[in-house]
């Protein structure tokens, strides 16, 4: 495993990786090796490395005999060109002896394929080689003739039986070679320069970055309506491709990205201008999966959280081995048992359906990354959805697909365009909408509904709500400008009519109102 080094002693060391802390976007791998070191100054080579190890980050650690001191390290990239394996040699000479016995075989050949052929034309032209050979003695030459084809197809069965031997021959050895070389890539060594006292044993710890590693979080929200409760399952896909083997480790996986570290964002001049703003979108995609049965998750073993105020640091439990494959494996981190208010929400301005909603306040001990979110209700897959980071306390919102138990229509009341006053003639816009909600569950249920006013960028134009509106319970809901919340709670089988209506006025002179068109039914 590891070469010798010309230099006063060469120490040969034996070991492998023995604990890896795998970040976002790459890994720190913990190796060990063991080496008997002669007393005085030596090297110690550790070989073979990745060649994707940062040299940069390497640090080496050593115990050993009294008075044991690294002097220096050194890290080169051994090429695969380099590393011939001690039999490829030997293949290499046997596989040019047998290219050229073939070689001399197949001239051979052809030189008894160019007699047979030259018996075929005496043959063929016999009367005109011995115009005067009396028919006596046809029987004679015919002899010959029959006896020197024999001998030299019998010559060409063999040369034909010694190709065939000779081509196995030829494969055995290239498959032989590719077998010796596959694999072979360029590699990192190191080497270690010491001054010891005494010879003894030492323990060499090597500690280095490396890319091609990685983990991200993905979450399950399984949501329990009988009894309140939701559960968030915390779980990290790991893959590396760093070129190395990890077997049996001890794997850590940390929250901190120091691709991001030492860079502070610099600010540049923020210019604005006079534009017409674009024009919104008005209709999204509400569209949720279908619903499948979902099997109740088996209990596994967590990981342990190591936190130290601002770094997060989880230990997977066990040993691990992940190939240098890229392979995802999934590992559960953590497991979050909260309750939760369960309500619907309906944004009937977008979508027809009303959404099971569920709230709580996240309760884990540390923050969590951004994610994917994988949502069941009640054992059955409700849909999929992102996890903003969420730090400890902060509010935990989720929606758990449509509930059909919820009946929500907007309809238009009505929608004029006018003109007012006598001195300041203005145009005025009223529309007003008939938003029905049923709740055709078995229970009490909040119900929240959304909708929005048009927000003006313009001074001159004024816009309010109407005199017969329903007054909303929240203006401008989670800090987005116009957006209205009307929230109450609907009794088993109740239906119950929101009134939303708005008013837009603007001076009679502005010719028109950019995005007035707003989203109609």
């Amino acid at each position: 495993m590891l070469a010798a080094l010309s230099g006063p002693a060469i120490a040969a060391a034996e070991g492998g990786v023995r604990a890896v802390t795998v970040y976002p976007d790459r890994a720190t791998v913990t190796r060990e090796h063991q080496a008997t070191i002669a007393a005085g100054e030596g090297t110690i080579r550790i070989h073979p490395l990745p060649p994707r190890l940062v040299p940069e980050s390497l640090r080496v650690r050593a115990e050993g005999p009294d008075g044991l001191i690294l002097s220096h390290v050194e890290t080169r990239t051994v090429h695969g060109r380099d590393l011939a394996h001690p039999e490829e040699r030997a293949l290499t000479e046997a596989l040019q002896v047998a290219r050229d016995e073939r070689r001399r075989r197949t001239d051979e050949r052809q030189a008894q394929s160019m007699t047979l052929s030259f018996i075929e034309h005496l043959t063929e032209h016999a009367g005109a080689v011995e115009p005067g050979l009396p028919p006596d003695q046809w029987h004679r030459a015919w002899g010959l003739i029959g006896d020197g084809a024999r001998d030299v197809l019998e010559q060409i069965a063999r040369i034909d039986i010694d190709l065939r031997e000779i081509d196995a021959e030829i494969e055995r050895i290239e498959r032989e070679l590719n077998r010796l070389r596959t694999g072979r890539r360029d590699t990192t060594e190191v080497a270690i320069l010491y001054q010891a006292a005494a010879a003894g044993e030492a323990r060499v710890t090597l500690e280095y970055e490396i890319p091609g590693a990685g983990w991200q979080p993905a979450y399950e929200a399984r949501l329990d309506t009988a009894d309140g409760v939701l559960e968030l399952v915390q779980r990290a896909e790991v893959g590396q491709n760093t070129g190395e083997k990890w077997d049996d480790v001890i794997l850590h996986l940390a929250t901190a990205r120091p691709a991001l570290g030492g860079r502070l964002p610099r600010l540049s001049p923020w210019f604005i201008d006079i534009r017409p703003p674009p024009r919104p979108r008005m209709y999204e995609d509400a569209a949720a999966p279908e619903t499948m049965a979902a099997r109740a998750p088996a209990p596994v073993s967590e990981a342990m959280l190591e936190t130290s105020g601002f770094t997060t640091r989880y230990r997977v439990p066990g040993r691990v081995s992940l190939p240098p494959d890229g392979r995802q494996q999934r590992f559960v981190l953590a497991s979050h048992r909260h309750e939760a208010a369960i309500s619907g929400r309906a944004v009937p301005v977008l979508s027809p359906h009303a959404y099971l909603f569920a709230e709580t306040e996240f309760a884990g001990d540390t923050p969590l990354l951004p994610g994917p979110v994988t949502l069941f209700q009640d054992g059955q897959l409700a849909g999929q959805a992102r996890l903003d980071a969420l730090a400890p306390g902060a509010p935990l919102r989720l929606a758990f697909g449509v509930d059909d138990r919820i009946d929500v229509r907007r309809e238009i009341d009505r929608d004029s365009i006018g003109r007012e006053g006598l001195l300041r003639r203005q145009q005025r816009l009223e529309r007003s909408y008939r938003i029905t909600v049923d709740n055709r569950h078995e229970r009490a249920l909040e119900v929240t509904v959304l909708d929005r006013l048009p927000v003006a960028r313009d001074q001159r134009i004024a816009v309010e709500l109407g005199p017969n509106a329903t007054p909303p319970t929240e203006r401008d809901v989670d800090g987005r400008l116009g957006v209205l919340a009307w929230t109450g709670e609907w009794a088993p089988g109740e239906s119950r009519t929101i009134r939303f209506s708005y008013l837009v006025s603007w001076p009679e002179d502005v010719e028109s109102i950019h995005g007035l068109d707003g989203p109609r039914p």
